[in-house]
């Protein structure tokens, strides 16, 4: 397994860690889209935050993110400063 008539290897199959299924509808529940301005997406992600916990909020972007890396730089790109977003500004920093 792993090699080819001549010797060579094939190269074997990689283990990856998965990110699991998604929350339908968490980022959207409060009007959240990729589409809205910028201003317009933080005022939706803050209201998602009286709900949710920032870490929660913060994995569900990651994760789109990578999920669209390949498929959807732009949008990947705009998950990723949004969750950047909720980092700087509601996760605690340790002295």
């Amino acid at each position: 397994m792993g090699e080819s008539k001549c010797g060579l290897s094939l190269g074997g199959r990689r283990k990856t860690s998965k990110i699991g299924p998604l929350k339908k509808g968490l980022l959207s529940s409060t009007g959240y889209s990729v589409k809205n301005s910028l201003r317009s997406r933080h005022r939706s992600l803050k209201a998602l935050l009286k709900k949710e916990t920032p870490l929660k909020v913060f994995r569900q972007l990651n994760a789109v993110a990578v999920y669209d890396k390949n498929s959807a730089p732009t949008k990947s790109q705009t998950f990723k400063r949004d969750r950047n977003w909720i980092r700087k500004n509601f996760f605690k920093r340790s002295k």
